[in-house]
């Protein structure tokens, strides 16, 4: 086949590059002079033009074959492009490769190259010779795939098909006919010129990865490699969102084009569900494997099968910062240096020297700020307990969807509750201490959060620091280690939003009433909304901006709406924000006058009719109206700010532009630029399908039973509920059990291990071994995004699980290797969660009331007593049924035993359901029935008013049947009603 197509070739230049100027001199026609345009037309003047233009066609193709000829015999390589005549030189660049391919091998000069072997293991000490071909440098190798040839490759991975002998020169083996195909599984060494770079595309509506693969990789088969080059994201290779941005493995570019930075995240893998096989393209060699099956666990030919975090079986020296050690070294470092492309967490000691610890990235977030992840998720929690505390019994709360979920995790792995507490209470205290001591309030020109303190700075010099701060006049600072006694004070600055964070991971808020117009400016329009989404939706969850009204206008205004619920007001046009905008200042002008607006704020008594009124402009605003704007608000402050976007050519205080991923700004004083907190349009329709999944929908919960739906023909017998007394044979499984097991109702603790305890990240093993409980099965990808951890954390706990775990008496692993890619724990390891379920199968209103009893005997404190707030994100539905579960059982055990008359049990129940819902007000009402049955008058009013007060405080009315139980309790009689 290389022969004739050679031959054809060699025929069609020599037809075209000889024979068509003889037939041009021997057929053509001389163009008339002017005497013959003066005859009659009889066809010889269109000849004529046919002459000419063939014998340009003629040139040009001569010249571009001539170029291309000079070209491939440049040793170089050097590309010269013609205007107007690149299609003319592929073709000819093509025909001559073809003629070239029927040379004898030793008939083309190369120059000496490694072969296939040594490149792939090279002295630990490499000397460059001064050859003139660059040599391949070894990180860079690539797999040949079905349908690949040299003349495909070279234009996919140099940039241009004509390089293909480029690619000959390292690889000497492969002198061939550039079109021929390649044998698939070959191992190519790449020339020094060519280096991977990942590219990233954005998810376009109707997307799938099969399509992505196909369109950049070549084939639609290729899709494992997208999904393992983003294991952050891709979870199921069914689902992705629009707008996430994905990495596109294996892609190459010129060396003179790639960046240092792109070198330093160019970090792929084919396949991280394959927990036995070391990580492709993280190994020493750098190399990529072949596509494997989404889950089959094919055998290999380049590396055999390897366990979990087990050594690397390359014989080639480690560049990593230590070695790898297998499973059974516990108490060792199973992973070295992390990822590339992995943000790091602060270093943590082992062994008496640092070792960095990976944290992922979070590209589901993209320019979300930390303050407003805990906003939202103090929000949502907060929305989330007031629904709980009327749900009736046997119901469950609708869980939101998978990807608001998945948000909600990411949320509380970016959320930074801490910061958000303390500058809450310095802010407050700030208000506190200059009404009491009748003191201007200081002009706030900025704010940064560190993770060690709160620096407030002033625009003026503001006097000493009061207590709790420390300082000089022109800042004051509060430490998050000892923040200042909060205050029940007015907030004085309900207006502050954060805007960025320095490289240091600092936030920098400003207070946008000191701005009046706080404009975003930049020439991205996408960019800009984001930009006011972020700040929008901080504003309507932040607890210092309580007091703060928002007006919105615009595509986004339904996310501020969901964010701040009876705060936020909806406007259907800009013309209606503008004129109540305008409306507003001159009501307060009027009603302010000569009295500073600082004044009032600090003011308990005042400071609700000088309430922040916020107008978000979400959408584009012209430039002429901004400035309207500015000389509207100009002057004393009247508490109205508006946001808006406005051209980057407009003079604004926060400049902000670059990706929209990862957005840069720049704040008016500061020097360094900033890292932009800006919601991407996808997360921005998650966090609204967050906010909306909390509707209090409820259904029947797992641990419950109802009748069923009976046809007219048929006579429903009653329920059988088993009464104590009765034999219940479930409840031999509360008994201990010889096997490791989970305790979660409480604090969370692994019990029953056969290994040595591990001696660090003792917690992260107990929740990495509740994950696989809850989600037997599943893949590496799965569990690194579930838990939300870098890879290479994920293999170390992992291996060092396994090795706590240990083996059961019969001689299983507990944790046994994962060889078909899914992970898997011994049938014995169990949970008490996984207990009380089974005792609850039957539903807590049909058990015996020694299974209700044995289900309340495990509680040992709240669900996860011991977990911080960013920890365990996975497990707040998990931790939310256990709560409810608990509190429906001493609800039913509570109410049976005052059936009995055995007072003794129902408070005993009552009072260890409380343990797993505090506070919960059908709990609470189930103690004022036994009080009241016990004749306890003391602790009934004390119950009540434990129960009055508690809604007070929560700003929510009791229930109506808590009312009429607490009028019989205290009043013995319910009030009359018309």
């Amino acid at each position: 086949m290389r022969w004739l197509r050679g031959l054809a070739s060699l025929a069609v230049l020599g037809l075209v590059l000889v024979g068509a100027p003889l037939a041009l001199l021997a057929w053509g026609r001389v163009p008339p002079g002017l005497a013959g345009l003066a005859r009659p037309d009889d066809g010889t003047l269109l000849l004529a033009v046919l002459t000419i233009a063939g014998w340009l066609a003629w040139a040009a193709f001569a010249f571009a074959t001539l170029v291309e000829a000079v070209r491939l015999g440049d040793r170089e390589h050097r590309a010269l492009r013609l205007p107007l005549l690149g299609g003319l030189q592929q073709l000819s660049a093509g025909l001559l490769v073809a003629v070239l391919a029927l040379a004898p091998a030793a008939a083309i000069t190369r120059v000496p190259a490694p072969s296939p072997a040594a490149a792939a293991l090279p002295e630990p000490v490499p000397q460059p010779e001064p050859a003139a071909e660059p040599a391949a440098d070894p990180a860079d190798t690539y797999l040949v795939e079905p349908g690949d040839d040299l003349w495909t490759l070279s234009a996919q991975l140099l940039g241009d098909g004509g390089r293909w002998r480029e690619l000959v020169a390292v690889n000497p083996d492969l002198l061939r006919d550039p079109t021929d195909r390649l044998a698939p599984g070959t191992r190519l060494a790449l020339p020094a010129s060519a280096r991977r770079v990942p590219r990233t595309v954005t998810v376009r509506r109707g997307d799938t990865l099969s399509g992505l693969a196909l369109e950049h990789l070549g084939a639609a088969a290729r899709w494992p490699r997208i999904a393992a080059a983003n294991p952050d994201l891709v979870t199921d290779p069914d689902h992705i969102e629009v707008g996430w941005r994905l990495v596109i493995p294996g892609a190459v570019a010129p060396a003179h084009r790639v960046s240092r930075e792109h070198e330093e995240k160019a970090a792929s893998v084919d396949d991280p569900d394959r927990t036995d096989l070391p990580v492709p393209g993280d190994g020493p060699d750098g190399s990529q494997r072949p596509d494997p099956a989404p889950t089959g666990a094919g055998p290999q030919t380049e590396a055999g099968p390897q366990t979990e975090a087990g050594p690397q079986t390359d014989a080639r020296p480690q560049t990593d910062a230590g070695p790898q050690t297998g499973s059974s070294q516990a108490g060792s470092v199973e992973s070295s240096a992390p990822r590339s492309g992995a943000a790091q967490s602060p270093e943590v000691t082992i062994g008496g020297g640092t070792t960095p610890e990976p944290v992922p990235a979070l590209p589901l977030l993209g320019g979300f700020g930390t303050l407003a992840a805990a906003a939202i998720i103090g929000v949502v929690e907060t929305r989330r307990f007031l629904r709980l505390r009327e749900r009736p019994v046997g119901r469950r709360l609708i869980p939101p969807e998978e990807s608001a979920a998945r948000l909600r995790a990411a949320l509380g792995v970016r959320q930074q509750p801490d910061r958000l507490a303390v500058l809450d209470a310095a802010l407050r205290a700030v208000g506190s201490h200059c009404h009491a001591e009748g003191v201007p309030l200081p002009e706030l020109e900025r704010v940064v959060v560190s993770s060690e303190r709160i620096r407030l700075e002033w625009a003026d010099a503001a006097g000493p620091p009061p207590p709790g701060f420390t300082g000089a006049a022109d800042h004051w600072e509060a430490p998050l280690a000892a923040p200042p006694d909060p205050a029940d004070h007015p907030c004085p600055y309900p207006a502050v939003v954060s805007l960025g964070s320095t490289v240091d991971g600092d936030l920098v808020l400003v207070d946008a009433e000191r701005s009046r117009v706080l404009g975003v400016a930049t020439d991205d329009a996408e960019l800009g909304r984001s930009a006011l989404a972020a700040m929008g939706v901080e504003l309507a969850c932040a607890p210092w901006s309580d007091s703060a009204h928002i007006v919105a206008v615009g595509a986004d205004a339904g996310l501020l709406a969901l964010a701040g619920g009876e705060r936020v007001d909806v406007l259907g046009a800009l013309p209606d924000a503008l004129e109540r905008l305008r409306v507003q200042v001159a009501r307060r002008r009027a009603a302010l006058g000569t009295e500073p607006l600082a004044s009032l704020r600090v003011d308990p008594d005042r400071a609700d009719a000088v309430a922040p009124l916020v107008f978000c402009l979400l959408d584009d605003v012209p430039a002429a109206l901004a400035e309207g704007l500015d000389d509207l608000l100009a002057g004393p402050g009247t508490g109205v700010v508006v946001l808006l976007a406005t051209p980057a050519a407009t003079e604004a205080r926060w400049q902000v532009g670059g990706d929209g991923y990862e957005p840069r700004g720049r704040l008016a004083g500061l020097a360094e630029p900033l890292r932009a907190h800006a919601i991407g349009e996808s997360t921005r329709a998650g966090v609204s399908r967050l906010f909306a999944a909390d509707t209090g929908a409820t259904t029947v919960a797992p641990w419950w039973r109802e009748p069923g739906p009976v046809d007219d023909n048929v006579l429903a017998l009653p329920a059988r509920v088993v009464r104590e007394g009765e034999p219940v044979d479930i409840v031999r499984l509360a008994e201990a059990t010889e096997h490791p097991q989970v305790l979660l109702i409480g604090p969370a603790e692994l019990r029953g291990a056969a290994g040595p305890e591990p001696a660090r990240s003792r917690q992260q093993l107990v929740e990495l071994c509740a994950w696989l409980l809850e989600h037997p099965g599943s893949t590496g990808t799965a569990m690194a995004a579930g838990l939300m951890v870098a890879e290479s954390t994920r293999r170390s706990n992992l291996s060092r699980l396994r090795a706590w775990l240990g083996t059961a008496p019969d001689g299983s692993a507990y944790l046994p290797d994962a060889y078909s890619g899914r992970v898997l724990l011994h049938p014995g390891v169990t949970s008490d969660w996984h207990r009380l379920q089974v005792l609850l199968a039957p539903g807590a209103n049909r058990v015996g009331d020694s299974t209700l009893v044995a289900a309340l005997d495990l509680v040992r404190g709240a669900p996860l007593a011991d977990a911080a707030p960013t920890q365990w994100h996975w497990a707040e539905e998990l931790r939310t049924d256990v709560s409810c579960a608990l509190r429906d059982v001493g609800v039913v055990l509570t109410d049976r035993a005052l059936e009995r008359g055995d007072v003794d049990l129902a408070r005993w129940a009552a009072s260890r359901a409380l343990v797993v819902a505090p506070e919960d007000e059908q709990l609470l009402c189930a103690r004022i029935r036994t009080e009241v049955r016990a004749s306890n008058t003391a602790e009934v009013g004390r119950l009540v008013n434990h129960v009055t007060r508690q809604a007070r405080i929560l700003g929510v009315d009791l229930l109506p049947e808590t009312v009429r139980l607490c009028q019989q309790a205290l009043e013995g009689r319910v009030r009359a009603r018309a």
